[in-house]
């Protein structure tokens, strides 16, 4: 693919950059507040969100490696009912044995295929079984299974225990105050532009040779 040369690209970007003062002051001060939004928003889901979607994913992996060891240890009645007690009292995790059953062949992802690939990596590396998981059949939970030698271990975990769920607040909030900054500098800026715009419509008038009698200066001192 042949790249265009630098000087259209030049003339292609002035011909689409606003011609009004209007235009360009809010352009300055629109385009600025987008891109460092955009940044932040990256940063923050770049590092911060996937190194706590990890850190989540690894815990609750542990916590089901445990379990399905913890098991296959003793996998009587009253063991598996001993493990899903302390389960579901520390680890908020609801345990299940399904006898004879075997995984779904089906695989389910959800939409943020990142989420699934974290999860999926903590679970391979803390299960010597084949597993399957399913985060998109209960909205606040984690659908997960791990085949045994008799059956299949069903643990359903909270969804936040696999993922930072808390992330959009961040985003959120990040986007009511950009709006609220920039309507407060689009008005403050829109009352300097406005004087500007005045004494241009005047100095033209006057260079034709027109009065202005109700041209009144304001705006800045410079103006």
């Amino acid at each position: 693919m042949r790249l265009m040369p630098f000087n259209v690209w030049t003339r292609w970007i002035k011909r689409r950059v606003p011609t009004s003062l209007w235009g360009r002051s809010l352009l300055i001060i629109v385009l600025p507040v987008l891109i460092m939004q955009a940044a932040v928003t990256w940063a923050f889901f770049d590092a911060h969100w996937q190194a706590v979607t990890a850190r989540l994913s690894e815990g609750l992996a542990g916590d089901v490696a445990w379990a399905a060891e913890s098991y296959r240890d003793d996998p009587s009645a009253r063991n598996l009912a001993l493990i899903s007690e302390r389960a579901e009292r520390s680890m908020q995790l609801s345990i299940a044995f399904q006898p004879e059953a075997s995984l779904p062949a089906e695989e389910r992802r959800g939409a943020l295929g990142l989420v699934d690939r974290t999860l999926e990596k903590a679970l391979a590396s803390r299960l010597d079984q084949p597993f399957w998981f399913d985060p998109t059949r209960y909205p606040a939970y984690v659908d997960i299974r791990v085949q045994e030698a008799d059956g299949v271990l069903r643990v359903i975990a909270p969804r936040e225990r696999a993922v930072a769920t808390q992330a959009h607040i961040f985003v959120l909030w990040l986007m009511i105050a950009t709006v609220l900054l920039l309507a407060v500098a689009v008005l403050f800026i829109r009352n300097q532009v406005r004087a500007i715009e005045r004494l241009a419509h005047a100095a033209e008038a006057f260079g034709r040779g027109e009065s202005v009698p109700r041209f009144k200066p304001h705006g800045p001192r410079e103006v």
